[in-house]
């Protein structure tokens, strides 16, 4: 019991967290499970799809009900470019060792979490080809297709190959190569994460690998956390958002070099 408690106090400081920048936080719920509740792995990992799933439906609501800061068109574009390399990615990652993949992909975080901080990014040049000119409510911003659109179809295959959801890099590909502004990119991420997690779910119910008892517990605390952590979004200053998603990119870079060796 007092294992479960824990559980459900780390899972919710997860999801508070990670809400706050739009993110799904996953790549921590699985060993929070594996180690304070000894359940196998496949089990856990049919838990923490349907957390991320529930957590993501929970920002969804708040970053465009309340904030207003998901671009759809945007969002729909990008969730079928994600949807169609990571299908590639994971159909084509037999005899691929994970270990590379996931080492370079740490690497991509370090960077980018290095540009963030120096505050190097492509300035899009309005009525420019390749020049995406958006608006919706008060924002308005030019995308550079040309520069985002390969490298996100690029890091798409390698997160099929390692099956995780890709959801911190695609956050500063949209702000460092994209020129999207930072709430947007983490308002549109959420949807992103929604769409990935959703078919997920669908093959871990559909082969039966849910404990729907442990997974309803960890779920009413998920969409706890999601809900105020989304809700004190817009209450952060652009350069703490900034600088806390720098932390998380660190944080979530040596977490995945770590699990390689321990």
């Amino acid at each position: 019991m007092q294992h479960l408690v824990l559980t459900v106090v780390i899972i919710f400081s997860i999801s508070f967290i990670f809400s706050m920048f739009g993110k799904g936080g996953g790549e921590f719920y699985i060993p929070t499970m594996i180690t304070l509740l000894s359940i196998p792995f496949y089990t856990a990992a049919g838990i923490s799809v349907f957390l991320i799933f529930l957590q993501s439906i929970s920002m969804v609501f708040v970053y465009h009900i309340k904030n207003k800061l998901i671009d759809w068109h945007l969002a729909i574009v990008l969730a079928f470019i994600i949807g169609t390399f990571s299908f590639l990615g994971g159909f084509f990652s037999v005899g691929i060792s994970p270990i590379y993949l996931k080492i370079l992909f740490s690497i991509f975080l370090l960077i980018s979490a290095y540009f963030m901080i120096k505050e190097k990014k492509v300035i899009a040049k309005k009525e420019k080809w390749g020049v995406w000119h958006r608006e919706f409510g008060d924002i308005s911003y030019d995308i550079n297709l040309l520069y985002l659109l390969p490298p996100i179809a690029l890091i798409s295959v390698v997160v099929g190959m390692i099956g995780i959801s890709g959801g911190g890099l695609m956050v500063p590909l949209l702000i460092l190569l994209g020129g999207v502004p930072i709430r947007v990119a983490m308002g549109t991420n959420t949807f992103l994460i929604l769409a990935s997690s959703s078919m997920s779910v669908v093959g871990h119910v559909i082969h039966g690998g849910i404990d729907w008892k442990l997974a309803s517990i960890l779920g009413v605390t998920v969409i706890s956390g999601s809900q105020i952590g989304s809700r004190l979004h817009s209450k952060i200053g652009d350069l703490q958002l900034k600088f806390g998603f720098v932390a998380i990119l660190i944080v979530a870079a040596g977490w995945m070099v770590l699990k390689i060796f321990v």
